[in-house]
C-alpha cells in the first residue's frame, strides 16, 4: 500500500467515524432537530468502513498474515482491544447518566434486561445473527461489529482454505450469520475486489481524476435525488413495514447500499491512481493523521453512550448550536484522546490471544501502516 493511499485512508476513516458521531447526534432531543439532515449519513458512512475494511484485510491477509493462525490472532486481538474497554466505559456511563436522570434513560435506545447475555453476545459478536439484535445497553453502534466479526471469518475461510473444507467452513458461516448479514456481505467485499484491483497497478491519471471526484459527485446527486430514501420507503412496502426492524433490522437501507458501495470502491480506486499527489498534499499532516485515525475505532463504539450521558449528565440547551457543538466537540476530543490509548494495548492482547490458540509467531510482524489496520 502506497504511503499517499494509506494516508488518505487514515483520513477517510476518521471522517467517516465524524459522520456517524453527526448521524447521531442528529436525534431531535440531543441537537433539537438543527441536524436532521445528518440522520441521512450514518448509512453511508458505515459502507464506507465497510468497503475500507475489506480493502484493508484483503492487503494485511495477502501482504503480512500468511496463516490462519496469524490471521486470527490480529483478528481478534483487534476487535477485543477496543470491544472491552469501551464495554465497561458503556457500562459505567449508563449506570452513572441513569443516576442522574433516569428519566432520560427510560426509552428504546436503552436496553439493559439479561445484562449477562447483552455481554456475552457483544463480546462474542453473536449480536446480530438472524433475525437478533441484541442492543449493547445504549450502545447502539455495537451492531456493526456483528457484521464485521462475521465477515472476517468468512473471508479466513474462503482465503485460506481450499476445496471441500473452503466450502463447509465458508457456508457454514453464512449459514450461522443470516440473512439479514448476508445482505451487506457484497458491500464488504467490494473492498476485497478494490485491493485486488489495485494490485494491477494504478489506473491512469485521467481516469483516476476522474474516478476519484466522479464518485463524489455522483453520491452528491444520489444524495440529492433523494433515490435511497424511496428505494429505502420501496423495500418497506414491497416486505411490510412491520416486517423491516424484525427481518431487517440494520440492513434496511441494503438496497441503496448496492449504490453507494460500488462509488466508495471506484473513489479509492481513483485514490489509488492519485496516490502521488495526495501524498505530496497529506505527507506534512502525516503524525496529526495517524493520531486521529488511531481514536477511529473507539470514537465509533464510544461517541453514542458519550452523547446520551452528556445529554444526562449537563442538561445542555439543544436549542443552542454552540452548545451543541461543545458537546461534539467534548465527545469527539475525548476519543482522540482515550482512542490511542486504548489502540496501544493491541499488542498485549495479540500476546494473550496467541497464547490462547497456542501460536506466538504472530505477534511479531510489524503492522505496514496505520491504514493497514484490520
Amino acid at each position: 500500500m502506497t504511503r499517499g493511499l494509506s494516508l488518505y485512508l487514515d483520513l477517510v476513516r476518521f471522517g467517516a467515524a465524524l459522520a456517524v458521531v453527526m448521524t447521531h447526534l442528529a436525534y431531535p432531543e440531543l441537537s433539537g432537530g438543527m441536524l436532521l439532515p445528518w440522520r441521512q449519513a450514518g448509512n453511508d458512512a458505515v459502507m464506507v468502513f465497510f468497503v475500507l475494511s475489506g480493502f484493508v484485510i484483503a492487503h494485511v491477509a495477502h501482504e503480512k498474515e500468511h496463516d490462519v493462525r496469524s490471521y486470527a490472532v490480529s483478528r481478534l486481538a483487534r476487535l477485543w482491544s477496543v470491544a472491552v474497554p469501551a464495554l465497561l466505559i458503556t457500562l459505567l456511563l449508563d449506570q452513572a447518566g441513569h443516576m442522574l436522570d433516569p428519566a432520560a434513560y427510560a426509552a428504546w435506545w436503552y436496553q439493559a434486561s439479561d445484562p449477562l447475555e447483552r455481554m456475552l453476545r457483544a463480546l462474542s459478536f453473536t449480536n446480530e445473527l438472524w433475525f437478533s439484535s441484541v442492543r449493547v445497553f445504549s450502545n447502539g453502534p455495537w451492531w456493526s461489529l456483528g457484521y464485521e466479526a462475521l465477515y472476517y471469518a468468512i473471508f479466513a475461510a474462503i482465503f485460506y482454505f481450499r476445496g471441500r473444507r473452503r466450502v463447509l467452513l465458508a457456508g457454514g458461516l453464512m449459514l450461522l450469520a443470516g440473512p439479514k448479514i448476508l445482505l451487506l456481505l457484497p458491500i464488504w467485499w467490494l473492498g476485497v475486489w478494490t485491493w485486488q484491483r489495485s494490485r494491477q497497478g494504478p489506473v491512469a491519471p485521467r481516469a483516476a481524476l476522474l474516478l476519484f471526484g466522479g464518485s463524489v459527485l455522483a453520491y452528491a446527486l444520489l444524495r440529492w435525488s433523494g433515490v435511497p430514501v424511496l428505494l429505502k420507503q420501496a423495500t418497506a412496502l414491497a416486505i411490510g413495514p412491520e416486517n423491516v426492524v424484525p427481518f431487517l433490522h440494520f440492513s434496511d437501507e441494503f438496497v441503496a447500499s448496492y449504490l453507494i458501495g460500488p462509488l466508495v470502491a471506484l473513489h479509492f480506486l481513483g485514490a489509488h491512481g492519485l496516490s502521488a499527489a495526495l501524498e505530496a498534499r497529506l505527507g506534512a499532516w502525516r503524525r496529526p493523521i495517524a493520531w486521529f485515525a488511531q481514536s477511529t475505532f473507539a470514537l465509533y463504539l464510544l461517541h453514542y453512550p458519550m452523547l446520551r450521558f452528556a445529554a444526562a449528565a449537563l442538561g445542555y440547551d439543544i436549542n443552542s448550536p454552540w452548545q451543541v457543538a461543545a458537546v461534539f466537540a467534548g465527545v469527539v476530543g475525548t476519543c482522540v484522546i482515550v482512542g490511542p490509548l486504548i489502540e496501544r494495548t493491541k499488542g498485549g492482547w495479540k500476546i494473550l490471544v496467541a497464547r490462547a490458540l497456542g501460536s506466538g509467531a504472530a505477534v511479531s510482524r510489524p503492522v505496514p501502516s496505520p491504514a493497514a489496520r484490520g
